[in-house]
């Protein structure tokens, strides 16, 4: 009851700053209504955004233990509708489905792009408490406290087959001369004891972009902890680059329409292929373990005409997908790639490519470090099997296959949904 009736105080002075006037508010409370003003502004001009998001994740069993790398995980994120909304690097929209369902299983976290900064700024919902200023990185900010409780929340955390909105408390600084954002950092409390964990926090950095003319405010990185009530932790640091902005433009013209230049390109014509079909490939991109990351695109070429009925997938058509999965184990010394293929294109036309991995190459197969499957169990990596992606083992912390990699898939028909 003392942090609300705090809170609720501290909002009304904030509210009441524009009408009070500079000369009757503390300056506590008058910077805050500064910042709040500039930052919903910033927070309008998000949606017209997208990056690419980059997560590092690692894991140690216990907390006497150094973190070892797991995998790396690349997605492009947009604010759309009030929602983050997450693609693969290059694809050609953004899925409106929870961004775990892009990575095998592990942690990973959203919210730190725009939802946590409108949730938290974007109304008066929430009270802050002023901590004066502090040096941040050898420059001076300042900083503000805050605690959500749950009837307030947003903070969803899953863990251990479950998942709960929980309270939390965090704290921000902003740069007090340009009352830009400079760090916003959340903690979790009160977590039920479903979920099995003792921590789940996220700390955010934040930077003005210089984008085209514009500069906005955009995350630079951030940092994910997870530490379960065994003691096993989670790491995740995420960085946020490659940011553009998409828009549309129009134009009016009086001037008479220039004249065409050439034939008009054909529309391209989306086909279906059927199941059963045996598709001889070679793969064009190189899958390097010093640098691979699960998002990263594939590119291969159908090696020979491949008949159905009175039609042909032709010689040369080619083939995109990406890497699914990339998960190390190193107390295994074993890392697990997953690949998929998703879209087959050729002269005017284009098709969904869902299939299964029938067979590859004799020098692939002859390498030492190649394994199906992981026999013993003792060095299992934790990824599932996902249809219409090959899953593979291979031994050791570094390998590297080369373009020119034949394989042959079995096309499945149609996909279950978004891929």
């Amino acid at each position: 009851m003392r942090f609300r009736r705090r809170g609720v105080y501290l909002l009304l002075l904030v509210a009441g700053a524009v009408v009070a006037g500079a000369d009757d508010l503390p300056q506590d409370v008058l910077r805050l209504a500064q910042f709040k003003q500039k930052i919903r502004q910033d927070l309008a001009r998000i949606p017209n955004y997208t990056c690419v998001e980059t997560m590092q994740r690692f894991q140690r069993r216990r907390p006497s233990q150094s973190f070892n790398p797991v995998d790396t995980v690349r997605l492009e994120v947009s604010y759309v509708g009030g929602k983050e909304l997450f693609s693969f690097p290059g694809a050609r929209r953004f899925d409106d489905r929870d961004v775990s369902s892009f990575v095998s299983g592990g942690a990973v976290g959203n919210g730190t792009f725009s939802t946590d900064l409108n949730n938290l700024f974007g109304h008066d919902a929430v009270g802050f408490q002023s901590r004066g200023e502090q040096s941040l990185d050898g420059e001076g900010a300042v900083r503000y406290d805050f605690r959500v409780p749950q009837f307030l929340s947003w903070f969803t955390v899953r863990a251990s087959g479950s998942a709960a909105i929980v309270p939390f408390k965090g704290s921000f600084w902003f740069d007090p001369a340009t009352l830009d954002l400079l760090r916003l950092d959340i903690s979790g409390e009160d977590l039920p004891a479903e979920l099995r964990l003792t921590e789940a926090s996220n700390s955010a950095r934040y930077t003005r972009t210089h984008i085209g003319e514009s500069a906005v405010l955009l995350p630079s990185r951030a940092e994910l902890v997870l530490v379960e009530s065994s003691g096993q932790s989670s790491r995740n640091l995420v960085e946020f680059s490659q940011c553009r902005e998409y828009q549309t433009e129009s134009t009016i013209t009086f001037a008479p329409p220039p004249e065409p230049s050439g034939a008009p390109k054909p529309a391209i014509r989306d086909v279906e292929l059927p199941a059963g079909l045996v598709v001889p490939l070679e793969l064009e991109t190189a899958i390097d373990s010093r640098k691979a990351a699960v998002g990263d695109p594939l590119r291969a070429r159908i090696l020979r005409d491949v008949r159905y009925g009175e039609h042909t997938l032709p010689k040369g058509a080619v083939l995109t997908g990406r890497i699914r999965r990339f998960e190390r184990n190193p107390s295994a010394e074993q890392i697990a790639v997953g690949i998929e293929f998703t879209e087959v294109e050729w002269d005017a036309a284009r098709a969904r490519f869902f299939a299964a991995l029938a067979d590859i190459d004799n020098k692939l197969a002859g390498m030492p470090q190649l394994a199906s499957s992981d026999p013993d169990g003792r060095g299992k990596v934790t990824v599932d099997q996902v249809q219409g992606v090959w899953l593979f083992y291979m031994k050791g912390a570094r390998f590297r296959i080369a373009p020119g990699l034949h394989m042959v898939w079995r096309t499945l028909g149609l996909p279950p949904g978004p891929v």
